[in-house]
């Protein structure tokens, strides 16, 4: 019988760039992987058997990010040895593990290993940019912690931290509005006259929700709320309703533009 040879994938969604660093470091230390914007995937990317599929992705409010929902729930009838997950935050990651093996399982599938890791943040609508002395420690701290997810995935051992899986229910409302809310949610980025019509804010949106206007950015309310485009505005030119003129900016220093288009 020919043997069937079954390919690792990792998808992940980002940004700012944390959720790619760690799925390509993951990648470049299990090999024969592929790493895959969920924004960009197709069904032929996850249609044929696996056996690792990986998912990385930052919370939001607490849960999955609206992408990496549809994502999940378009997995219906794959099939995988072994699933796993990193989710990357600058807090608690709250109960975006247990909502992420509550809609496997709803699909048929189950989480093998579920990982939290923190990163820095940039959710900077509400809080400023972090320090660089900050940044670099936890990014140091996360490379650490990311040796031992690989340790982890190479041996295809269970993990499942049963203080991230134990207390779910249902999604708190406060993320449910969110999800409710977050397509329409790009009516308060506005820009400055900073703005030199580079179109960098169109080339790194992972969705493709903003064009040129007579010059100018315009959101096309499918928005995700990732920040890429206020993050990566070469003139911090874009901002968020009111504070965010005065706030620093972040990108993960180890991910370049050319990575994040698409």
């Amino acid at each position: 019988m020919e043997e069937i040879n079954l390919k690792h994938r990792i998808f992940y969604f980002t940004g700012t760039g944390n959720s790619l660093m760690v799925a390509k470091a993951i990648t470049d230390a299990l090999g024969d992987a592929d790493v895959i914007p969920i924004a960009h995937a197709h069904s032929n990317d996850y249609d044929e058997p696996h056996e690792i599929l990986g998912i990385v992705f930052p919370v939001y409010w607490g849960g999955l990010p609206l992408k990496v929902l549809e994502f999940i729930r378009s997995l219906k009838g794959h099939s995988a040895s072994y699933i796993f997950a990193v989710v990357t935050h600058a807090g608690e990651p709250e109960f975006a593990l247990a909502q992420l093996r509550a809609e496997l399982q709803k699909i048929g599938l189950d989480l093998s290993a579920g990982f939290p890791l923190r990163m820095p943040s940039n959710y900077i609508i509400d809080y400023d940019a972090p320090s660089e002395s900050g940044i670099q420690r936890i990014l140091c701290n996360a490379a650490n912690a990311i040796e031992e997810i690989v340790v982890t995935l190479r041996n295809r051992t269970i993990h499942l931290p049963s203080s991230q899986l134990s207390s779910y229910s249902w999604p708190s409302r406060s993320y449910k509005q969110f999800i409710e809310r977050v397509n329409g949610s790009d009516e308060k980025f506005w820009v400055d006259e900073n703005c030199t019509e580079c179109e960098t804010c169109v080339r790194i949106c992972p969705v493709q929700n903003i064009r040129m206007k007579e010059g100018r950015p315009e959101w096309l309310h499918g928005c995700q709320q990732c920040l890429a485009c206020i993050n990566w505005c070469p003139e911090s030119a874009i901002q968020f309703g009111s504070g965010t003129e005065s706030r620093g900016r972040y990108t993960n220093p180890s991910v370049t533009m050319e990575d994040m288009e698409p």
